[in-house]
């Protein structure tokens, strides 16, 4: 029987997390948030008692600048946006759910089809991975075919994590290792089929040989790197060929190097695109745009949910599309990125470090080359938390990423990775671990007692 002590431990984030862990199976609703994938031990804040612009404070009131994904790429215009807070106020107060709609879907729709001029209709859901499954489903119903040509990452539903039921290793390149695809359905086995990105070996022997039977094409148009245009266009043209979906899961790339979707940058166009996270700068929202041959699908199959009428998503998307657009914000975020990738290259300069940076600008990772990266990155995580930031090997640039704040980020990189120089060089790194190695895959996480 569980002693409820939540209001006894609030205050103390190491022993919250752990009784959480006994209440919660996996502790948080985000896999991405799981203390374990910072610093297992309990030594990560995990909880947060209020957060604005990049501050985020713990339970215990400790302020950090946030240097990580903030937000798990949620808030390019940083936690509680005021003007985002007061259509969401203003939503709330008019009554968030009612009998009726709330007008902001249409105003909104209108919104995402100026941007998109080859889109037709919108329908709307709350989350990335549900857009994504409305996506399929609308594939598959309108040319009546079953498999999925995919290439990157698009949720844990069914439908996606059924690619590993023929391997196991399938979404190690497109996800994380050690996915096991527990209670997805055997018989969808080879229904869903991996392709690398701009990998023209895998467009002849995988797509072009699969399209004709495939209800759709989906990938992230970019991420972790720019697209090869002709690698899209090669898609769009297969797509078109063999009248299979073509669909653009836009979810973290959507708003990040224009006011939009990034496939807007390469005039290249899907006959589908899927919005969340930025979407709305934190509020729970998605969208999927289309071609109306394709959408008005939703009215013959059935695809619905009363929490996709609330109004506090559509207002703040509203506000969050129509402020991206006057601030101009893709070049704000773009050269906040190349700064940080800058204080990265800089830093391992500095200590001698061989350092390998990707991502675009404004979703920028790094990787040092040392003996034991695992401990190197919790090393780094550890550190830079003692000086109250929260970091990652990630980090997503953000509107309030200001200077002061970069330069305070850039200090701390140059100190930390001057140590990890030492440390790697002593073989002496995982020594000075305050506590376990971060994890790095599924499986491992499953494992823990």
């Amino acid at each position: 029987m569980h002693k409820f002590c939540y209001n006894k431990l609030k205050k103390n984030p190491k022993k919250l997390q752990f009784y959480a862990k006994s209440l919660l199976p996996g502790l948080s609703q985000l896999f991405g948030k799981r203390p374990e994938l910072y610093l297992p031990g309990g030594n990560w804040p995990t909880y947060y008692s209020k957060s604005k612009g990049v501050n985020v404070w713990g339970i215990n009131n400790q302020k950090f600048i946030d240097f990580t994904m903030v937000g798990v790429g949620t808030s390019v215009l940083g936690y509680s946006d005021p003007d985002v807070n007061k259509a969401g106020i203003d939503a709330i107060k008019s009554g968030v759910s009612n009998t009726l709609n709330c007008p902001e879907d249409i105003e909104l729709a209108e919104l995402l089809l100026k941007q998109h001029s080859w889109a037709e209709n919108v329908k709307y859901c709350r989350t990335g991975g549900e857009s994504m499954s409305v996506a399929i489903r609308l594939s598959r119903a309108y040319n009546k075919r079953d498999k999925i040509l995919f290439c990157g990452y698009h949720g844990w539903h069914d439908w996606y994590l059924s690619a590993n039921l023929k391997n196991k290793k399938i979404l190690s390149t497109h996800l994380l290792r050690g996915l096991d695809p527990l209670g997805v359905p055997n018989n969808m086995k080879n229904l869903t089929i991996p392709f690398r990105f701009n990998n023209y070996e895998d467009l002849e022997k995988i797509v072009k040989k699969n399209a004709k039977n495939s209800a759709a094409i989906v990938l992230e148009p970019c991420r972790d790197t720019l697209p090869d245009k002709e690698f899209l266009k090669s898609l769009r043209s297969i797509a078109t060929k063999n009248n299979c979906v073509l669909i653009f899961d836009e979810i973290t790339s959507g708003w990040r190097i224009n006011n939009g979707g990034s496939h807007l940058s390469f005039n290249i166009n899907p006959d589908i695109a899927v919005f969340g996270k930025t979407i709305a700068n934190g509020a729970a929202m998605g969208a999927i745009i289309g071609k109306k041959k394709i959408m008005k699908n939703i009215t013959k199959t059935f695809i619905s949910s009363v929490f996709w009428t609330e109004k506090i998503g559509p207002a703040c998307a509203v506000a969050f599309i129509k402020k991206y657009e006057r601030l101009g914000l893709e070049k704000i975020l773009i050269k906040k990125g190349k700064k940080i990738k800058s204080i990265w290259s800089e830093a391992a300069k500095y200590s001698n470090l061989d350092i390998k940076i990707s991502g675009i600008d404004p979703l920028a990772t790094f990787k040092l080359n040392v003996k034991n990266w695992p401990a190197c990155i919790t090393y780094f995580i550890q550190e830079m938390l003692k000086k109250n930031i929260l970091a990652s090997d990630k980090c997503y640039a953000n509107y309030m990423h200001s200077d002061k704040y970069i330069q305070k980020y850039k200090k701390a990189c140059f100190e930390v990775f001057y140590e990890i120089a030492k440390l790697n060089k002593m073989n002496n790194l995982e020594k000075k671990l305050e506590g376990p190695v971060k994890q790095i895959d599924f499986s491992r996480l499953t494992d823990e007692k």
